[in-house]
Parts: C-alpha cells; sequence; structure tokens
C-alpha cells in the first residue's frame, strides 16, 4: 500500500472534495427541478393558448360561414323573384 507521501491527495481532502462535490450535485438537482417545473408551466400555457387560437378560428369559421348562408338565401330570392316575374308577364 502506497504510503501517504506517494498519494496525491490525504484522506482529508478526498473527503472534502466530496462533500464539495455532494453539495454542488444539490444545488444542481434543485436547479434541475424548478427547470421541470418551468417548462411543465410552459407547456401547460402554450397547450392553453393552442386551445384559445383552435376556438377563434373555429368560431371567424362559422361566422365567414354563416355570411356566406346568408349570401345564398338571397340569391335564392333573387332567383325566385325573377322566375316569378317571368312567370307573371
Amino acid at each position: 500500500m502506497p504510503s501517504e507521501k506517494e498519494q496525491w491527495y490525504s484522506n482529508k481532502e478526498l473527503y472534502e472534495m466530496m462533500v464539495d462535490l455532494s453539495k454542488g450535485l444539490e444545488k444542481t438537482n434543485a436547479e434541475l427541478e424548478k427547470t421541470q417545473v418551468l417548462i411543465r408551466d410552459y407547456n401547460d400555457l402554450r397547450q392553453k393558448i393552442n386551445d384559445c387560437e383552435k376556438a377563434l378560428f373555429e368560431g371567424h369559421g362559422k361566422e365567414a360561414g354563416g355570411k356566406n348562408v346568408w349570401g345564398y338565401i338571397v340569391g335564392a330570392i333573387g332567383i325566385a323573384s325573377f322566375v316569378l316575374s317571368l312567370v307573371m308577364k
């Protein structure tokens, strides 16, 4: 077994390095947990925005579709009045 002089680090130094490393890992894990919470919250918000945009576009499509239907109704009344005027002559 190598003597104390031949070792690069003493047992005390190794222990202190391990403690420092452990503290660093704890800080990293805490930051990772915060990041995961932020990502989860962002994903929830992104989904809500997507849902709102979808509802907005569907509502806009229904309004446009309703306007098109009124155009067909007006056109049908115009054609009916034209046919009726031809029949009346």
